[in-house]
């Protein structure tokens, strides 16, 4: 039983160091990746080939009569096979730019800044989502913030923080680059029971439980200000606040938009038509208010991206529009270990491979 028992605990513990360690892998060029889907084709295009030596052979003659007059028969070889298809893998591997470990000498991180806002007022509570796991908005959010930090972590060197707020603003995560930090950050958020710091109190001057202005202001403190030019803020909300129209925003917006950062807007929520709740005896309706979170975007130079009730694939977005654009460069005390070049290992036994198929199958 104890042989069992530790034999039991051995598997778990490798497997759960295997997904450490895979967690931990980084790919310079991860759309590498999709080179994998040809090799299933050269593969066909091998069998298909084979087919045509086949039957040329087969229209002079019985091939095992043919074989038998031949002064150095060639023996099948099946494994070449496999020999080649390994060594495409580790070709494109190889190419994809894998890294892991903290190399030798000190790093130089060259990314960009990101902070994310999320918004966590009431209105954030309505469950008019469709993702059976994150039906209320402010899971919507947290889902669309974590596959954003996954995007953001697939490439390494860029920095994040964390900002929620409600009547007030809180930063719960300063710029990092200790992704695991940051994604416990986020998996902790609770939109039910926001900080503390979050709600009005006894404060008279808080007219809303929605303040965009203040929370964009305290994500702007946040940025690095040395590093113009590759700053992004993430805000995500349904853009409703009972006290729009006292334009409290704006302050915000004009905020980000004097240090030039852009504010990428992620409309959560229904847009078409509104959704009930009730907070005790009190009966309210809230939507998706895009226009608002339009003009933020707009006047900061930024994107919308309309979520609405599915998701936020906030990592896709990030990739495609904002990954490519101008990264900044800490050096000299805030330098920081960065990733171990490894496609060495697997460029080189894949190139053996390859030689290893030519010789043997000549």
């Amino acid at each position: 039983m104890f042989s069992v028992f530790a034999t039991s605990s051995g598997l778990s513990g490798l497997l759960t160091d295997g997904r450490e360690f895979l967690a931990a892998v980084r790919l310079a060029r991860s759309d590498a990746l999709w080179l994998l889907l040809l090799i299933p084709l050269l593969g066909m295009l091998n069998r298909w080939a084979a087919r045509r030596r086949k039957h040329a052979v087969a229209a002079i003659g019985r091939p095992a009569a043919l074989a038998g007059q031949l002064t150095h028969p060639r023996p099948a070889r099946r494994w070449l096979g496999l020999t080649y298809t390994l060594a495409w893998v580790l070709l494109v591997l190889g190419i994809a730019g894998p890294r892991w470990g903290k190399s030798d000498e000190p790093g130089v991180a060259v990314g960009r800044d990101i902070v994310i806002v999320i918004d966590l007022s009431r209105s954030m509570l309505a469950e008019d989502m469709t993702d059976p796991k994150a039906k209320s908005r402010w899971e919507g959010a947290r889902a669309g913030a974590l596959d954003l930090l996954g995007a953001i972590a697939r490439r390494g060197g860029h920095r994040v923080g964390v900002v929620v707020f409600a009547s007030r603003p809180k930063v719960v995560c300063p710029l990092t680059t200790d992704y695991k930090h940051a994604k416990a950050i986020l998996e902790d958020i609770n939109g039910a029971f926001p900080p503390v710091e979050c709600k009005a109190g006894a404060d008279p001057n808080i007219r809303s439980g929605t303040r965009f202005g203040s929370a964009l202001v305290a994500a702007v403190e946040t940025h690095d200000p040395r590093f113009v030019g590759s700053r992004d803020i993430f805000l995500i909300s349904d853009g409703d606040d009972p006290e729009e129209y006292d334009n409290e925003w704006v302050g915000g917006k004009n905020a980000a938009h004097a240090a030039s950062i852009p504010v990428h807007a992620v409309g959560v929520g229904s847009a078409t038509q509104p959704t009930a709740m009730t907070f005790g005896t009190e009966q309210v309706e809230t939507q998706l208010q895009e226009k608002l979170l339009q003009q933020i975007a707009a006047d900061t130079g930024g994107h919308y991206v309309a979520a609405r009730t599915g998701t936020p694939r906030l990592g896709e977005f990030f990739h495609d529009r904002i990954e490519g654009q101008a990264t900044r460069t800490i050096e000299g005390e805030d330098q920081v270990p960065q990733p171990k070049e490894r496609y060495p290992w697997f460029l080189a036994p894949a190139l053996l491979l390859f030689l290893l198929g030519w010789l043997r199958g000549r």
